[in-house]
């Protein structure tokens, strides 16, 4: 069993396809062809022509069993205070997790304007994914993105499940530290590389989630994601594969957390017993 719990359906590059059911298409025959049971759609803290909003994109995967949608809050409506699309949204009963993008969004998240988010969570029951690490656009503050800052919210904010995008890459320890610490936080280990693993790059970054693995020693923590398509799923399969874990981490790690955290139905698992903090 697979579930890829971060994916996208934005056109990032001119070789994805134009069109959303193009790329929701594009998607459906990569988890197909790789045994992927279930994965969640992530939604993007800016609204374009190639970067749907999050009901376009709950729209197009209706009558799909395959997708859940993660629901991102915006820039825009972190700097105007605005949340009441997002909570239309919420109360249509189909999303999955909230999205924060720190370093994208220059706003820090114990600002008082994020607050709403985590209020929206704690009373829709849903979990923050919040992007941690390195940056795809180089104009992105990665000062805002550093994985520490989990810790004062995970501390405030305990009625709140939070999932740390990318393991903090490239802080892992600290990442680390903040899972040890609070056990309402989880990571994916989404979005470590462009595209397809390099042989010096894999080395590196199997290293440092082995030193994660031992560190945190707890197999409900760690998920599968790969940040489609920014990562080749393919290639994420392999690096995986070589991962130095027990049998229970593997299960834990590439479906069985994700089905628990975000309240998956698949194959008799997850569902509404198995979420929260």
């Amino acid at each position: 069993m697979i579930i890829d719990c971060h994916t996208h359906l934005n056109r990032y590059t001119p070789d994805v396809p134009e069109s959303l059911a193009a790329r929701h298409r594009l998607l459906r025959e990569e988890m197909d062809a790789h045994g992927v049971a279930y994965a969640l759609v992530i939604s993007s803290y800016d609204v374009t022509p190639a970067r749907p909003p999050t009901d376009e994109v709950l729209a197009q995967v209706a009558d799909d069993p395959k997708i859940g949608v993660v629901a991102a809050a915006t820039g825009a409506m972190i700097e105007s205070g605005d949340f009441s699309a997002l909570r239309r949204t919420l109360e249509g009963g189909r999303i999955k997790a909230l999205k924060l993008y720190p370093g994208y969004v220059p706003i820090a998240l114990t600002d008082p304007r994020v607050a709403p988010v985590y209020a929206l969570a704690a009373e829709f029951g849903l979990p923050v994914m919040i992007h941690t690490g390195d940056t795809y656009d180089r104009s992105s503050k990665v000062k805002y993105a550093h994985p520490l800052v989990i810790d004062e919210l995970a501390v405030d904010h305990r009625d709140v499940t939070f999932v740390m995008a990318h393991v903090g890459n490239p802080w892992f320890m600290d990442a680390a530290e903040v899972l040890y610490k609070n056990d309402n936080v989880y990571a994916d280990v989404s979005g470590l590389t462009l595209g397809n693993f390099k042989p010096r790059y894999a080395a590196f970054a199997r290293a440092r989630l082995n030193d994660v693995i031992a560190f945190v020693n707890d197999p409900t923590r760690l998920m599968f994601g790969t940040d489609w398509p920014i990562s080749e799923l393919a290639s994420y399969l392999e690096f995986v594969a070589t991962l130095d874990v027990t049998d229970e981490e593997r299960e834990g790690l590439m479906w069985r957390n994700a089905a628990r955290v975000f309240r998956i139905e698949v194959g008799g698992e997850g569902g509404a017993d198995a979420g929260g903090a």
